[in-house]
């Protein structure tokens, strides 16, 4: 059904890593962070890569147009840049950066003129790793949740952080993540269902 398949998008295993097998093992994330802060561009580079692909199904999600998102991703990794300096290497990278990438869009749709925009299938869906996460059904009934409750599901489900760390970007405790997420999956599930019947009767 049309709707399992977009339900299916939200299984942690659709996120793939955005780096080739041919590669050497990346250095941790921490690691890069701290010599990009030293001026190390290629270490910058390397973080960029290893993080790009959840960026921009973040940013995706949030703005539902290919080339806002590729904005928006590049907006974080700028802000990333700037802020290196300020990154605590005692702390977690990611509930840091991802509380950053937050910040960044909270701020980028308070700014954003929607402008109507010309369909391009090609660029609304990059590849077809990420085309069941873009089901356009799906990220329509995302984009009817409210934000304390589509937050969790895409730094979960999309920047694939666990729980905990999903929980120290929100400031939450790991109970209240679970809790946003157990009742944002039921509306996910009753808008999807919704749709079906709509297709299904139209």
């Amino acid at each position: 059904m049309h709707a399992q398949a977009a339900a299916d998008a939200l299984a942690p295993s659709n996120v793939t890593d955005s780096t080739d097998s041919s590669r050497p093992r990346a250095l941790p994330a921490g690691q890069l962070v701290r010599l990009a802060g030293g001026g190390d561009l290629d270490a910058f580079e390397q973080l960029i890569l290893t993080l790009q692909r959840r960026v921009y199904g973040f940013a995706y999600q949030h703005l539902r147009d290919a080339d806002e998102a590729h904005d928006l991703a590049q907006e974080i990794f700028v802000k990333l840049y700037r802020n290196l300096g300020r990154y605590d290497s005692e702390r977690p990278f990611e509930p840091w950066f991802w509380k950053l990438a937050a910040n960044t869009t909270i701020n980028y749709r308070r700014r954003r003129v929607p402008v109507p925009a010309e369909p391009d299938d090609e660029a609304a869906i990059p590849d077809e790793s990420t085309a069941a996460a873009h089901d356009p059904t799906l990220v329509d009934a995302l984009a009817q949740l409210d934000p304390g409750y589509r937050l969790p599901i895409l730094l979960h489900y999309y920047a694939d952080l666990p729980l905990d760390q999903v929980a120290q970007t929100l400031s939450l405790s790991v109970a209240a993540v679970k809790s946003r997420l157990h009742r944002a999956r039921a509306q996910l599930r009753n808008s999807l269902a919704e749709a079906d019947e709509a297709e299904r009767n139209p």
